[in-house]
């Protein structure tokens, strides 16, 4: 970076190759980072929390790798900011929140511009693709100001994930302190160059793989071998990951928090087993579409993922009741006769006994559960009763039972889908109208009985 050198009381001014102003919307935010797999407030993307997985990173100024002033400094008469310790001024430039702001901070001296630059490297986005390539260039350079690809700790190429190729993807393996990685809709990345790549992210705290459909088993395996902090994973759509993916996912990263898999349709029961086993902080998964899982693989999901916030089970088409916590008894002795069984039939599972409550429970997902009654509907309420979000569109079975059960949430319930019930009737939801005042949102779709209830409702909805 060709630059002037420090004098009394002046800025000097960058003309660099390497970051020059046109770039500066390189930096720009745009779009929010989908990497993030909840809406919970402790996964916000903050800026001012940007280290907060590492906490022992140090703060320390970047170094230079290619001065282009090699003559030594003239003496200066020192401002009295230029006392600050660095890791002071670098906590300062976090307050910052316009990359154009930090750009100029940058420009103020040379000690400033160690202290700014990672701040505003640390998360580019790509407003045009052709954004990307300026970047990817600029990674390839030898004669570098900076290592910048050192300063990446997040990249979402959500907005140009169809266009994304093999070639210009393979530049950013050099950005081995990546901590998080969208590539939501990244079609025409192959297998292969995405299980070489994700080799150099062992410090990886959350990757979304969404419609990346060529990702394979090979691909989450070698993840799995170096991203041992891995908390958040989805692979929804991801159609050619088996068992041995998720499976060695379990065994090598015990602090996973949210997993999902939607439309994996040839995942089993045995590596569900192995996500309940091996990731006791496991908060919510997604197994919508998975058609192979039975009543053996969530049983061990009540079982052993005593936190658990989300559960989404849609189109589940095996599951029946035994998939599901027996009604809840405080005053029962009785020990979980789950603790470990080799059943390969629903028919031969005892009821399920567990004597906890799901107190973080939020969200349930049984679209299309077609083999749930209202007995199961007791079991769940009785265990997790203060569920926001309840779905249980398509589910034929349920009865008015299973509507008054549901009235014991009370004010906890928000969200209510029970489309296509056609046995629930006007009776139940009266009932409902009054015992859940503050649901926001209810779905009785292609229901022909609601008549008296109606009013009482968008009373409640208004």
């Amino acid at each position: 970076m060709a630059a002037e050198k420090e004098e009394k009381g002046t800025c000097w001014t960058a003309v660099t190759p390497c970051l020059p102003t046109t770039m500066v919307s390189l930096y720009k935010h745009h779009a929010p980072s989908t990497t993030s797999l909840s809406d919970d407030a402790d996964d916000n993307d903050d800026e001012l929390h940007q280290f907060a997985f590492y906490p022992d990173h140090r703060l320390v100024p970047a170094q230079w790798l290619n001065k282009r002033d090699p003559q030594p400094q003239r003496p200066a008469v020192y401002s009295p900011i230029s006392t600050i310790p660095p890791e002071i001024m670098i906590q300062i430039f976090k307050h910052i929140h316009s990359p154009k702001d930090v750009f100029t901070a940058m420009r103020v001296s040379r000690t400033w511009c160690q202290c700014a630059v990672e701040l505003l490297w640390h998360k580019p986005s790509f407003p045009k693709y052709d954004t990307i390539h300026k970047m990817a260039a600029l990674l390839r350079r030898d004669d570098q100001t900076f290592t910048y690809s050192s300063f990446v700790r997040r990249l979402n190429f959500l907005s140009h994930g169809a266009d994304l190729m093999d070639d210009l993807f393979s530049v950013f393996s050099r950005c081995s302190r990546l901590e998080r990685l969208t590539l939501i809709g990244c079609k025409n990345i192959t297998g292969e160059m995405l299980a070489q790549v994700l080799q150099s992210f062992s410090n990886l705290v959350a990757i979304d793989l969404t419609g990346v459909t060529k990702t394979s088993s090979d691909s989450i395996i070698g993840l799995s071998t170096v991203a041992t902090r891995l908390q958040g994973i989805n692979l929804s759509g991801c159609d050619k990951v088996t068992d041995s993916g998720i499976v060695a996912l379990a065994l090598a990263c015990p602090l996973l928090r949210r997993v999902k898999l939607s439309g994996l349709t040839l995942l089993t029961d045995t590596c569900i087993a192995a996500l309940a086993h091996g990731c006791p902080m496991l908060l919510e998964i997604d197994l919508n579409h998975c058609e192979l899982i039975s009543d053996v693989s969530v049983r061990l999901i009540w079982t052993h993922l005593t936190h658990m916030r989300e559960m989404r089970l849609s189109h589940c088409l095996l599951l029946t009741d035994a998939a599901f916590p027996a009604p809840f008894r405080q005053d029962s002795d009785v020990v979980n006769p789950f603790a470990s069984s080799n059943a390969n039939r629903t028919d031969d599972l005892p009821p399920l006994i567990i004597n906890r409550t799901f107190e973080n429970l939020r969200m349930l997902d049984l679209t299309a559960c077609a083999l749930v009654t209202d007995d199961a509907i007791e079991g769940i309420i009785s265990h997790a009763p203060k569920i926001r979000n309840l779905v249980l569109s398509k589910c034929s079975l349920l009865t008015d039972k299973a509507v008054e059960t549901i009235c014991r949430l009370g004010r906890h319930l928000h969200y209510l889908h029970l489309g296509h019930a056609s046995k629930i009737t006007d009776r139940s939801v009266r009932l409902l109208a009054r015992s859940c005042t503050r649901i926001r949102y209810i779905d009785f779709a292609s229901k022909q009985f609601i008549s008296s209830s109606l009013p009482r409702l968008n009373q409640i909805l208004a």
